[in-house]
């Protein structure tokens, strides 16, 4: 049985005039949560944000229904059952429709649902390749982004470092009750193994990404290519003593505010947090506000409604 969760708090996170500082003040603490849960996932369906709450014993998610105002969070009713198991749930939406990708990294296997406005979904699209070129076993981290207009998912593997890119599309025609989806492998490489902690984010229009190594102690920043075939580069490289607690951290997450200004979020167990502005030059950030949380949260979500943004801390 998943374990009973705590209250939790969510805070509203807004610019001032000093573009170096934010406002982040709290707002409420709901204790709607009916549990902790491994993956706390939003999602957007008909213009109003929704979180997944998955644990790998369940077979459908928890659904809940987020608000810029009082109740804030509120449980929603929907037909999700997805299926036990799955060790990342990653969103996306395609051809304006909102989907869920369900990933188990045992087998590799992505199970991919399309969400009806009714919160129902469909049966799943399967995708996975057991052979080069892009593996899709083992993912510690699975992230969606858009490149050009394109579905992109990157894949890696922290235990030996493997990378793949692939991208999402639709087809003609589909099977009763599938996604009209194709999934392509588009590139796959060697890392380090190690990196955790990825925070995606865009400037210009461009894909980039921060990302912290545990294993060789490193903090990068990094530039997906225009041409998915080529991969990623490096654009900043060994920031450790740019970052407080670098090799400590257990949370790190984006956040965007409503003119798509990008900056990451982290997290100890002790309650402390910071709000980080990235530097347009992708060489660095700023600190923009400090503040206490609750201590020992399992989760960090960045959540927004319109131009507000706001963090749930469970």
């Amino acid at each position: 049985m998943a374990k009973k969760q705590e209250k939790s708090i969510i805070y509203s996170v807004a610019q001032t005039d000093n573009i170096n500082q934010l406002t982040v003040k709290e707002v409420a603490q709901p204790t709607t949560l009916k549990a902790s849960y491994a993956n706390l996932t939003p999602v957007t369906v008909q213009g109003k944000t929704y979180l997944l709450g998955y644990n790998a014993t369940a077979d459908a998610p928890d659904l809940y229904e987020f608000t810029a105002s009082a109740p804030w969070l509120q449980t929603a009713t929907g037909k999700f059952k997805v299926g036990a198991g799955y060790d990342i749930i990653e969103p996306f939406t395609l051809g304006n429709k909102p989907f869920v990708a369900c990933y188990k990294a045992k087998d590799g296997v992505f199970s991919i649902f399309s969400i009806a406005n009714d919160l129902s979904i469909s049966g799943p699209y399967k995708f996975f390749r057991n052979h080069e070129p892009a593996l899709t076993q083992g993912f510690t981290t699975l992230k969606a982004f858009v490149c050009f207009g394109i579905v992109v998912f990157l894949g890696y593997n922290g235990a030996n470092g493997y990378v793949a890119t692939y991208t999402m599309s639709t087809i003609a025609t589909s099977p009763p009750n599938t996604p009209p989806l194709l999934m392509t492998p588009q590139w796959s490489h060697v890392w380090a193994k190690g990196w955790t902690r990825f925070a995606f984010f865009q400037l210009g229009g461009e894909n980039f990404f921060f990302k912290t190594n545990t294993w060789k102690p490193n903090v990068n920043i990094d530039h997906v290519l225009d041409n998915l075939a080529a991969g990623t580069t490096e654009v900043a490289s060994n920031l450790n003593a740019a970052l407080k607690d670098a090799q400590t951290l257990d949370i790190v997450q984006p956040l965007v505010l409503g003119n798509g200004d990008p900056y990451f979020v982290t997290y100890m167990k002790n309650g402390q947090m910071t709000l980080n502005r990235f530097h347009s030059d992708c060489m660095g950030w700023t600190t923009v506000a400090t503040l206490t949380a609750k201590a020992n949260a399992t989760q960090v979500v960045p959540l927004g409604a319109g131009d507000n943004a706001f963090l749930l801390v469970t």
